[in-house]
């Protein structure tokens, strides 16, 4: 009764939640005489490399537990008067990796110690999640170019929009996708803090320094109830300090001298362009911590930079400096425990490209600035058979992106000089300046969090978790287009023909975002089975803050004032909100009670973030456009009386055309608009062959619905957009001599209407997977991985009003495009894909490693264009394919290291290495002209940069 009460106590008391993501693990087991039965009253003593000690005596059940522990090296005694001593040493722990004990005590009359040496398996028996542990020696000595996304790379099953050669992509951030998740459920985490960012879901919110950090934690499925989304969970464990002094340093060094001579086709050598790859670069940091009060209050510092001299594909440099610092304070005073911690992460970078470099003006790149700190701090109690904690991070961040061509004039607040050209054909072209970009975007997460141990119950042992999680966010940004202007020009090699202006005035963004979680869950242990039932509720909303956006103006002058003038918004809440129920549950069963053959089932539903998507549907004074036919007179510059007057010649964008001075966007929500939703089905089978080796073959489906669906809206008479509003307008005729149909609409909406897709549209996604794990143990790792997947789109075709190009995307893949950090226009699907990386140490110190890498190749999906009256240039797709038949060569990459070790005191190593990238040096085609019926058809546009070397040094102590 006493436990009821208590369980019921905690839960009351909460009024916060939990961080999406976990930064420890927990050791679990059971005390218990050679007969079986449990010994109560056993004192265990948990030691390890960067903790003190921590006690706790066992149940009445037997059973002990150490929770929240960092990863690291561990020991554990056992220790009752009557009894041997038992002691057992090398107990690994990784981040979300738990470990089941069972020890067996035997009486003596002398005093007599057994030791143990490893003995925790390789498999988790009480957790279902699909994931893996990037460890500290996976980060440091294998051969990825050590940033987060080249790590990413190592996971079974994950795929991303560009392949980076010694570094050369550490500047620009990659678009990654797991086992068929939706970039928007990705959440990114430090010390198990979210610092997702609600502007840019999926992108990373800072360049973490992968040096810096002891572990990386991914998971890509059957999440704990602890994250919202089902999608990629990315965790960055910090270092932590401990009894003795210690630290480590590192150098890495790569220079264009070291760099392999590659063969280049001619569509690339033709024009003048040359190898990407390396100019120079410069990772080297120092992490260091010890004790300021032994057993009590540890501190831990840690500083790294990059120094990054990319050479682009037209031989001009790309240059980016990456700084990231951190300082923490761990604590631990009898049963209360916790951490203070302040993070820096600072980006400045010279010449970012859009499109990349062969479709951009050199003044249409970017330099960028950007700081962001994450102020930390958590904080967990012990009472008896329940354990609290809280944490609170704020966040604050933001970063500049300005043009190199123009300036802002003080005097006006808006960009002027030159005129941003935007070149249609024969491939998408930038010229002159582009848009200047200012945001500032601060995020607050409080929690609590709590689990609560209950034995004997209902016929087995409980572990129930409860929490609550508040999270808020504010955005603020501003957008500045050159003279607020682009200007369309459709064939980049014939200027004189048809061109459009597009009036566009400066934009502003000012929202806020707020998300209230709770969740329960119990983790039952019957024998050999464990069950996981949990239940998650999330609410996110959005608002609006007051602001006054300016008009458009030429030449100082006012123009389109009836439509495009200054205006000013109130502050407002947003009438929707995502609210999602999420259950959770979960099976593991250990077949022959040691561990060693485990089998695992879970399903769980998951929504998505919604992020600041709810806020911007309804913002009404961002980039307000019209677009004009150009009458140009030859000199490709914009002159008075050189576009209709007409509103019956223009197309409008953002724009209410029947009150644009609304001080409410004309858009509208369905009122049961809600989150997509994710469901998951995972089984799996662990098989462990030792302590640190183990296998499974596991089988996943996701089916991603309730999709959203935003279509037109007539507010006038408050009618929906319909099949009854499109017609075919026509047939187009391929250079091959193909045909397929076009539709048009008889009438244009005014507005949107934001609801959800029926049952019938979704996307699925059906995959099975091979895994082989060896962590670092013997002299030697290893992990490899063959993942073979099917992952797909269905529409509803009654839900579809603009036929065009149905036939090609219905049932086709799903492969998102990448999203403009540099690189366009590649479509990231794979059906297969293999993975191996390892290390093996041979003697005098010496390691060999290796990362070896094949998939198929991704998507091209091949097209000319139509224009469409009222709906622009459309791209058409070859009939009688779909998305997904035709695609790029397969892909394959080989990087190999080997490092030498001197061991120059007790604690004191120093290690020298020396890595090769793409050691084959492949010039597999990355990316190619997709464009149909033109001279430059299939030319190859991107290839794989050559092999480099790169030398370093690292030193522990």
């Amino acid at each position: 009764m006493k436990q009821a009460f208590r369980m019921l106590l905690a839960i009351a008391m909460l009024a916060t939640l939990t961080f999406g993501q976990t930064s420890t693990a927990d050791i679990y087991g059971t005390v218990v005489l050679p007969d079986g039965s449990a010994i109560p009253g056993v004192a265990v003593t948990l030691t390890g490399d960067v903790i003190g000690q921590k006690a706790l005596v066992t149940s009445e059940e037997g059973n002990f537990r150490f929770l929240r522990l960092p990863p690291g090296n561990y020991q554990l005694k056992f220790e009752l008067e009557g009894f041997k001593t038992v002691i057992n040493k090398g107990i690994r722990l990784y981040v979300g990796k738990n470990k089941n004990l069972n020890v067996v005590m035997e009486t003596s009359q002398i005093v007599e110690e057994v030791v143990i040496t490893g003995k925790t398996g390789a498999v988790d028996v009480r957790k279902t999640t699909v994931g893996v542990n990037i460890t500290k020696e996976m980060l440091s000595s294998l051969p990825t170019s050590r940033n987060p996304w080249t790590i990413l790379n190592l996971v079974p099953g994950m795929m991303l929009d560009r392949e980076d050669v010694g570094g050369n992509e550490s500047g620009q951030q990659s678009s990654f996708y797991g086992l068929g998740a939706s970039d928007d459920d990705t959440t990114w985490n430090v010390d198990g803090a979210n610092i997702t960012d609600p502007s840019a879901i999926g992108a990373a919110p800072s360049y973490l320094n992968t040096n810096s950090y002891e572990e990386m934690q991914v998971t890509l499925g059957s999440n704990d109830i602890t994250a919202q989304t089902g999608g990629t969970q990315l965790n960055f464990v910090s270092k932590k300090g401990g009894n003795r002094y210690s630290g480590d340093l590192h150098l890495y060094v790569e220079d264009e001298a070291w760099e392999m001579t590659q063969d280049l086709p001619e569509s690339i050598t033709d024009k003048g362009w040359g190898s990407p790859g390396i100019q120079r670069l410069y990772q080297y940091g120092i992490n260091f911590g010890g004790p300021v009060i032994k057993d009590k209050l540890w501190f831990f510092g840690s500083f790294g930079a990059q120094d990054i001299h990319s050479r682009t594909i037209v031989q001009t440099d790309d240059a980016t400096w990456l700084e990231g610092k951190y300082l923490k304070l761990d604590f631990q005073f009898g049963n209360t425990s916790g951490h203070v911690q302040y993070s820096n992460d600072v980006k400045k970078k010279w010449g970012r490209t859009v499109l990349g470099a062969a479709s951009q003006d050199p003044g249409t790149t970017y330099d960028q600035e950007g700081p962001g700190s994450l102020y930390l701090a958590s904080i967990q109690h012990i009472m008896g058979n329940m354990m609290i904690n809280a944490k609170v991070a704020y966040s604050d961040s933001g970063f500049v992106l300005d043009p190199k061509a123009n300036e802002i004039n003080p005097a006006t607040g808006h960009q002027e000089g030159v005129d941003w050209y935007y070149y249609q054909t024969p491939s998408l072209y930038w010229g002159g300046s582009t848009y200047y970009y200012k945001t500032q975007r601060d995020s607050l997460n409080l929690s609590l969090d709590g689990n609560y141990f209950l034995e004997g119950a209902l016929g087995g042992d409980h572990e129930i978790r409860f929490g609550v999680d508040y999270y808020t966010a504010t955005t603020t940004s501003q957008t500045l287009y050159p003279n607020q202007r682009i200007l369309f020009v459709y064939n980049k090699n014939i200027p004189s023909m048809y061109k459009e202006i597009w009036w566009v005035t400066d934009a502003i963004f000012d929202v806020g975002f707020k998300r209230l979680s709770f969740y329960l869950s119990d983790t039952a242990t019957f024998g050999k089975l464990t069950a996981n039932v949990g239940l998650r509720y999330d609410r996110e909303t959005g608002s609006h803050n007051a602001a006054n956006a300016p008009g458009l103006t030429f030449q100082g002058t006012p123009i389109f004032t009836d439509y495009l003038g200054d205006m000013s918004v109130p502050g407002r809440d947003i009438d929707a909100a995502f609210k999602v129920f999420s259950p959770r549950v979960s099976f593991t069963y250990d077949i022959t009670g040691d561990g060693m053959n485990v089998a695992k089932l879970s399903f769980a539903r998951y929504g998505s973030q919604s992020g600041n998507g709810l806020a911007s549907f309804l913002w009404n004074v961002g980039a307000r456009e019209i677009d004009v036919y150009w009458a140009d007179d030859g000199d490709n510059l914009v002159e008075w009386g050189e576009w209709s007057e007409d509103p019956g010649d223009w197309m409008w964008w953002n724009i209410d055309e029947l009150d644009p001075y609304a001080t409410q966007s004309p858009n509208r929500f369905d009122p049961d608009y809600n989150s997509p939703v994710l469901t998951e089905i995972t089984l799996s089978f662990e098989k462990a062959f030792g302590d640190d080796l183990a296998m499974s073959v596991n089988a996943y489906y996701k089916k991603r619905n309730n999709l959203t669906w935003t279509k037109g809206l007539f507010t006038e008479t408050g009618a929906m957009d319909s099949k009854e509003n499109w017609y075919l307008g026509g047939t187009y005729t391929f250079t091959s001599g193909k045909t397929a149909d076009y539709y048009l609409r008889y009438q244009r909406p005014n507005a949107s209407y934001r609801t959800n897709h029926s049952s019938d549209a979704y996307t699925e996604y059906k995959a099975l997977q091979l895994v082989f794990s060896k962590k670092m143990a013997d002299g030697w790792m290893l992990d490899a991985s063959f993942t073979y997947s099917d992952w797909t789109s269905t529409s509803a075709m009654d839900e579809t009003f603009d036929m065009t190009n149905f036939d090609y995307f219905e049932g086709g893949v799903v492969a998102p495009e990448s999203g403009g950090s540099g690189i366009t226009g590649i479509y990231v699907n794979a059906r297969w894909q293999f993975k191996l990386s390892g290390l093996y140490q041979l003697p005098y110190g010496i390691n060999v490693t290796g990362v070896f890498q094949a998939r198929e190749g991704y998507v091209i999906p091949y097209y000319e264009q139509v224009y469409r009256p009222g709906l622009g240039w459309t791209n058409m797709y070859e009939p009688d394919k779909k998305f997904g038949d035709d695609r790029l060569p397969t892909f394959w990459m080989l990087n190999l290291g080997i490092e030498k070790s001197f061991k120059v005191s007790e604690f004191t190593t120093v290690t020298l290495f020396a890595d090769g990238y793409n050691v084959t040096n492949n010039a597999i085609t990355m990316k190619v002209n997709s464009r149909l019926g033109t001279s430059t058809t299939d030319e190859i546009l991107r290839v794989l940069n050559p092999g480099v070397f790169q030398f370093g040094i690292r030193v522990s102590f």
